[in-house]
């Protein structure tokens, strides 16, 4: 059933509310971005906005968990499909590096929050747990990974899916606007899987001659 026009029109101007606070709060802070600048950015009165939006904390809470859950769902998407676990750890690198790329300020703006650890403690706590959900669910794909033999059992599922996402809010850090023009970005993406630990074909052969080796002599 198709949503009536006036609630079409009222999603529309929430999101485009957000979409305006975001990039606002990343570039000027909590403290320094009012609900009359981002209603002037937006093009509407301070009047509307609280229509959609009680305060201005509320706000900055959307304007900070609801990208986090948009890019959480794609990703756990990623490693919910059919395929080996290295293929889904490495559609997932292709699908968050395009996160970094299409939600730059979103994450900026995330990041800003964890640096701000006392100020933010409530919104810092719901963060880390988005985090913990994701790297949760990377750690049981690795596992599963290891033991097919796809990654290197040396590693501790937990540290690599923290390294993981360390190497990206580090790229998102660093890189900022100027992502869209880095001569790195590809190679970037296959570090970011090279993290993972990911055993080449020889490897896999090394690997398989010692676990037979080691067999071989148990028997005997």
């Amino acid at each position: 059933m198709a949503r009536p026009i006036n609630e079409e029109k009222r999603l529309e101007r929430r999101k485009r509310i957000l979409k305006e606070a975001v990039v606002l709060f990343a570039e000027s802070g909590y403290s320094n971005t009012t609900m009359a600048i981002i209603a002037h950015s937006v093009g509407v009165t301070p009047g509307t906005i609280f229509q959609y939006f009680p305060s201005k904390e509320a706000l900055f809470y959307a304007a900070v968990l609801e990208p986090l859950a948009d890019i959480q769902v794609k990703s756990l998407a990623c490693l919910q499909q059919e395929g080996t676990p290295g293929v889904l750890i490495k559609n997932m690198v292709e699908e968050q590096f395009n996160h970094i790329y299409f939600y730059t300020n979103e994450l900026r703006l995330a990041q800003s929050v964890l640096g701000q650890r006392i100020r933010f403690s409530e919104l810092t706590q719901k963060v880390l747990e988005s985090i913990k959900v994701m790297t949760d669910a990377i750690e049981c794909v690795y596992a599963k990974g290891q033991l097919m033999g796809e990654f290197n059992k040396s590693f501790s599922p937990a540290m690599i899916s923290r390294a993981y996402i360390s190497f990206l809010n580090g790229v998102c850090l660093t890189l900022g606007e100027s992502i869209i023009h880095h001569p790195e970005w590809e190679n970037l993406k296959g570090h970011a899987f090279y993290l993972f630990a990911p055993i080449q074909p020889k490897e896999k052969l090394e690997e398989s001659n010692e676990s037979n080796i080691n067999t071989t002599r148990s028997d005997i």
